[in-house]
């Protein structure tokens, strides 16, 4: 397995991020390569429907479960500050802000991180910064989300609702 920058090697994949024609090739190589395998096999077109049927639906059933990830309040502050130098890889800061965390400290500070997602303002850099600081310390500091945040706009599914 690659490493990415910065990465150490106890450290696991949260994720695999695949776009473009790889992204498509992947997915239908994993939906209905078993199925033409077990269609030809077993000489019926009918596995054809039904593997990429049960490969969605157990590929729903695992992304409900609640599993969170485990993370140190210093391993939290070297993935804030690789984003705060702009040394974090492309998909980084996406897994940060959107992996729920085990630790509900953390967990509750990650709720407010996507206000940094763009650090134009110095403001928000000097924010992150004592956020990172405070982690270091051994300490979790309240941070409140985005302004622009509302109950409608947060999970797995979002919908933009006219008021």
């Amino acid at each position: 397995m690659k490493l990415r920058s910065g990465e150490r090697e106890s450290e696991s994949l949260m994720a695999i991020h695949l776009s473009g024609g790889s992204g498509c090739a992947a997915l239908l190589f994993v939906l209905f390569g078993p199925a033409i395998l077990t269609a030809y096999f077993l000489h019926s077109l009918i596995w054809l429907i039904i593997i990429p049927i049960g490969i969605i639906v157990i590929a729903l059933i695992v992304a409900a479960l609640p599993i969170k990830r485990k993370v140190t309040l210093d391993q939290f502050a070297e993935e804030l500050e690789r984003h705060l130098l702009g040394t974090e890889d492309t998909w980084d800061w996406d897994d940060t802000t959107s992996v729920a965390i085990a630790d509900e400290r953390l967990e509750g500070l990650r709720g407010a991180l996507p206000k940094f997602d763009s650090l134009s303002l110095e403001k928000d850099k000097d924010e992150l910064k004592a956020i990172i600081a405070a982690l270091r310390r051994g300490e979790v500091p309240n941070v409140s989300p985005p302004a622009s945040r509302t109950d409608r706009e947060h999970g797995f599914i979002r919908l933009h609702l006219k008021d």
